[in-house]
């Protein structure tokens, strides 16, 4: 009677083993793939005593018609900071190619544009102004702000492949004393620097990003 029982259950049993072979099989595939797609995320500075360069990484993509955004993310102390950068498809080249300034064409203003995304936002440029110590910064603007934009490459920007891409931002560009940095949009690397040029922009580019 058992040997009778075990033979009629033995096709239940193997097809339950591959069943529990095959899950097995899948999930390291679906850790990888989770893996492959998580972006690390960086302190905005590695010295505080000499903060003249601000990093940060590219998350959560969204494509538009004429633009493509991401959410620029890093860690200050023990906060996540961010914003959103929304740069636009059609950049044309800032250098021509004798390697003079395409003056018709290099210098665009809403070709980036930096955007609050709430909290985390207000902590970004909180935390800016007490790396380059500027006073009366309590939040991030919330209208969009877009810097005079000089793009200092040879080639249009391209949205369809990885590139590393550096500007000139000028912010209040029509103001006496506007603030100058050189900005890398890198979607290789998946990340955005801002480089400050000097000391004495500082104030400008804090006012400009925050209020």
């Amino acid at each position: 009677m058992m040997n009778r029982y075990r033979k009629l259950n033995w096709p239940v049993a193997l097809l339950l083993l591959i069943t529990t072979l095959a899950s097995c099989n899948n999930n390291p595939k679906n850790v990888d793939k989770a893996k492959t797609e998580t972006v690390k995320l960086f302190p905005i500075v590695k010295n505080t005593d000499n903060p003249s360069l601000i990093y940060l990484s590219l998350t959560d993509k969204k494509e538009g018609d004429t633009s493509i955004a991401y959410l620029a993310k890093g860690l200050y102390q023990q906060d996540t900071v961010s914003f959103l950068v929304e740069v636009s498809k059609n950049i044309p080249a800032g250098i021509n190619k004798d390697g003079s300034v395409n003056q018709k064409e290099g210098f665009k203003t809403g070709s980036i544009t930096f955007k609050s995304a709430g909290a985390s936002s207000d902590a970004f440029v909180t935390a800016l102004a007490t790396l380059w110590k500027v006073d009366g910064i309590k939040k991030m603007r919330t209208v969009p702000i877009q810097p005079l934009a000089f793009s200092s490459n040879k080639n249009p920007f391209d949205p369809n492949k990885p590139s590393t891409n550096s500007f000139k931002l000028f912010f209040n560009a029509h103001s006496t004393a506007p603030g100058e940095l050189f900005f890398t949009f890198d979607t290789y690397k998946r990340s955005i620097q801002f480089q400050e040029k000097d000391t004495d922009q500082r104030n400008a580019i804090v006012h400009a990003l925050g209020e």
